[in-house]
């Protein structure tokens, strides 16, 4: 199982590649929102490591997935959100257990 963090450059065109196919250079490109010389640059490298295999003709170069076991590690920004915002959410719980257990605490006191 390949392990690719999934705010890297990498992530960003495996998903493009387990989304779609047949694709060439220029379509990752365009779906990525990287330029075509980074994406070329990036695939040479995937390449070199056996994720891919680069078909080149004359006038494009067509990409095919040599492996399916991509696991994207990290967290994408909407799950950041939600956990900051969890997270306030237990300190105002913690404060109002808090200050319920004082209450309680006075009464029993008393009693």
């Amino acid at each position: 199982m390949v392990q690719v963090n999934a705010r890297s450059p990498e992530a960003k065109i495996l998903k493009v590649l387990l989304d779609r196919y047949p694709i060439d250079t220029r379509e990752v490109a365009e779906r990525s929102g990287l330029t075509i010389r980074e994406v070329e640059r990036i695939l040479r490298g995937m390449e070199g490591r056996g994720w891919v295999l680069l078909e080149r003709l004359p006038d494009r170069t067509f990409i095919r997935l040599r492996r399916f076991d991509f696991t994207f590690l990290g967290r994408e920004e909407t799950q950041r959100k939600a956990v900051k915002h969890k997270g306030r959410d237990r300190k105002k719980d913690m404060v109002k257990r808090k200050l319920l257990k004082d209450e309680h605490d006075d009464e029993m006191m008393y009693a």
